[in-house]
């Protein structure tokens, strides 16, 4: 599994659809990244990552065009034929915790958390055999 940390600007509003008993919300992030060229250019990368959050409506009023975002969760890339029949690799991040930053049109509030309710293990839900495996 891979964690990935992402931070940019949402691209568009966030859609929502419903997946059998399960609703998913998906959004955009831009993350740019402005660098100097060893030819003493200036260049300007943008990577967009597909984000989706499952079972949380309430996700979608924060998730608007253009606010700054933060988000957290696993990393999954895929390949697939554009249009044009060449190979893409597409990002793809399946969130478990974002903060979103800037005004939202229906609320005054600057700053907002989310965290998936996924159950963690903490240590002392460990056994003392699953500890004395740990390789520190």
């Amino acid at each position: 599994m891979i964690i990935l940390s992402v931070s940019g600007n949402i691209t568009a509003d966030a859609t929502i659809k419903q997946i059998g008993d399960n609703t998913l919300t998906s959004f955009t992030v831009a993350s740019n990244e402005r660098y100097k060229a060893t030819n003493g250019e200036i260049v300007n990368e943008v990577t967009y990552i597909r984000c989706s959050i499952w079972n949380n409506t309430k996700a979608k009023d924060l998730l608007v065009k253009g606010r700054s975002i933060t988000a957290m969760g696993i990393f999954k890339p895929r390949k697939a034929v554009n249009q044009n029949g060449e190979l893409e690799t597409y990002f793809n991040l399946r969130v478990t915790f974002f903060q979103v930053f800037g005004k939202n049109e229906a609320k005054a509030t600057t700053t907002e958390t989310y965290t998936a309710k996924t159950p963690a293990m903490t240590p002392q839900q460990l056994t003392e055999e699953e500890t004395t495996d740990l390789p520190f």
